[in-house]
């Protein structure tokens, strides 16, 4: 028949796959907590200000409550011409309502905003 060659195995040294799969879980890990965590704000204060989600629904102009608690528990993202809507509706400065959302969904983009931002105020000092 044939000699039998014996395979190298490094318990060790994971398949370059195997790493980048890992590293990819881990992106979609963090992702869910920035998500989740915003929503929890965004939860914590339509609480503060004594609304249901249908009634936040309807401040908006939203026809199912059940997208505000998709956004709350971070499944969901705030439908696009809204983001000023839902500012108001829960009293928050519309940028700063912007800028937690976009930290959220789009951090890479926040940062670099954020980084744009620093400069501009650094070349006006």
């Amino acid at each position: 028949m044939g000699d039998i060659i014996p395979l190298r195995s490094d318990p060790l040294e994971a398949p370059r796959g195997d790493v980048q799969e890992l590293f990819q879980r881990d992106r979609i890990t963090m992702a869910r907590e920035r998500r989740a965590a915003w929503g929890r704000v965004i939860r914590q204060q339509r609480l503060a200000n004594g609304l249901s989600t249908r009634n936040l629904a309807s401040r908006i102009g939203i026809a199912s409550p059940g997208i505000i608690s998709a956004v709350e528990a971070g499944r969901g993202r705030v439908p696009e011409g809204s983001l000023v809507g839902w500012a108001a509706a829960l009293g928050m400065e519309p940028a700063l309502f912007a800028a937690g959302y976009l930290a959220a969904f789009e951090p890479d983009a926040a940062a670099l905003l954020l980084a744009a931002g620093t400069a501009t105020e650094g070349e006006a000092s």
